[in-house]
């Protein structure tokens, strides 16, 4: 019989850190083996980042599945595994997809089309699997889940880009292609051979006893549940941090890529070397501690110690602009932001979930990523004003005193308010390890 991941603590920790790797290795593929091996074959710059740009899309769009997960959430499989697999199938099929096609440089259309498609059900299955976590992590467990799962993300980011890198160099795309296809079915097995709950089906395509499975008065029942989850304080509270808290990331990052490239004298190839080396590995590193911080901290205290440390940094590296031209302090820096970076990506991460009602989970989280999201892209949209108005070190200050202030936002708000006032609507997990 079918093990449930809800009843055991370790097991359904682990499925989700899994899907978590199922995530990001493809968008590893994509990103850096991938447009490694077009450009190697004489792809343009436009031909190589229009493949990244259209890889990217559909993850600006994926707030749309929330709705429609927590709406159509009442299969005897359980509330979100028939999302999961249905997603994780349908990645598994487009990326299969990909070793049909005879040479992928001759044809870019069908390329960027199953880049696409596959990165649109990579979307629901995130979706669909943050909602589980929602609905399954207990609150002494969400920090530590949290960061563990964010730091998975990372993880599959490494397996598909130097990973699959290196099959590709030593067998060549073929393998590379296999190997991500085997992997992402054996990652799908897990879903497939464990329960949501106790008494949920293993197959079944009806509803659960009593439940419809959708219509009209159930998509206004959606909708006035999402007005109770959002109509608080603290969820409140919530979208604007979440709104807020990337800005000065987004920012810097486009002007400290000027100031390298342009003041600095470092080539595309030194700055990409920089970005995705050393400073991924403290990243991930930062996003395991930060989920274990939150659990002993909190979320709060978490959260506003990673945004104190990470502003803190901002300053800090203006004011050693007399060393700018040292590698050795750049890099530094860059892994000292990572870190603290990954820090207050999980704890962010842990808060959304304990702020989130689980009856509408799926919609509720996800508006928050989509709203961190956001958060960075207006980062890079306000970068040139700032740096116009302070300079390239006087950016740096204002961005990192901005960042720090940042925790003004976290003194009222009470990441419990919803599950205490709303009630789980949710079968709670057992205790069990």
């Amino acid at each position: 019989m079918p093990v449930a991941i809800a009843e055991r603590r370790v097991l359904r920790i682990a499925v989700l850190c899994l899907l978590y790797v199922a995530q990001g290795m493809p968008f590893g593929f994509v990103t850096v083996t991938l447009a490694a091996y077009l450009a190697d074959k004489g792809a343009s710059t436009d031909e190589v980042g229009g493949l990244v740009a259209w890889a990217t899309l559909p993850w600006v769009f994926k707030c749309a599945w929330g709705p429609l997960i927590d709406w159509l959430s009442r299969s005897r499989m359980g509330r979100r595994r028939p999302w999961i697999l249905t997603a994780q199938g349908m990645m598994v099929l487009t990326a299969a997809a990909l070793i049909a096609i005879p040479e992928l440089r001759e044809d870019m259309s069908l390329l960027i089309a199953l880049v696409v498609l596959h990165n649109v059900f990579a979307s629901l299955q995130d979706v669909s699997v943050d909602a589980l976590a929602v609905d399954l992590l207990s609150e002494k467990e969400r920090g530590s889940a949290a960061g563990m799962m964010y730091g998975s993300s990372y993880l599959g980011l490494v397996i598909g880009g130097a990973g699959l890198s290196t099959v590709l160099g030593t067998y060549g795309l073929r393998a590379a292609l296999l190997t991500q296809v085997v992997i992402l079915t054996a990652i799908m097995l897990v879903p497939l051979l464990l329960r949501e709950r106790e008494g949920d089906a293993f197959f079944s395509l009806r509803a659960r006893p009593g439940e419809r499975a959708g219509g009209l008065a159930s998509i206004l029942e959606l909708f006035i549940n999402l007005l109770r989850a959002f109509a608080r304080r603290s969820p409140l509270l919530s979208m604007a941090l979440a709104l807020s808290v990337q800005i000065a990331v987004g920012a810097l990052a486009a002007i400290g890529t000027v100031l390298l490239t342009q003041q600095l004298g470092w080539t595309q190839e030194e700055y990409g070397q920089l970005i995705g080396g050393v400073p991924v590995l403290f990243g991930l590193a930062g996003s395991v501690a930060g989920g274990f911080v939150a659990d002993r901290l909190g979320r709060r205290r978490s959260i506003a110690l990673a945004s104190i440390l990470l502003g803190a940094s901002f300053v800090g590296f203006a004011a050693l602009q007399p060393y700018w031209e040292s590698r050795t302090v750049i890099v530094a820096i860059t892994c000292a932001q990572s870190l603290f970076q990954g820090l207050l990506s999980a704890s962010l991460f842990a808060l959304f979930i304990d702020v989130s009602w689980p009856k509408v989970a799926a919609t509720q989280f996800t508006a928050y990523m989509a709203l961190l999201n956001l958060s960075t892209s207006a980062g890079g949209w306000v970068a040139g004003t700032v740096q116009g108005w302070f300079g390239f070190a006087g950016a740096h200050v204002a961005l990192g005193v901005f960042q720090a202030a940042l925790v003004l936002l976290l003194i009222p708000l009470d990441p419990h308010q919803n599950r205490r006032e709303l009630g789980e609507e949710a079968p709670a997990p057992a205790g069990g390890g």
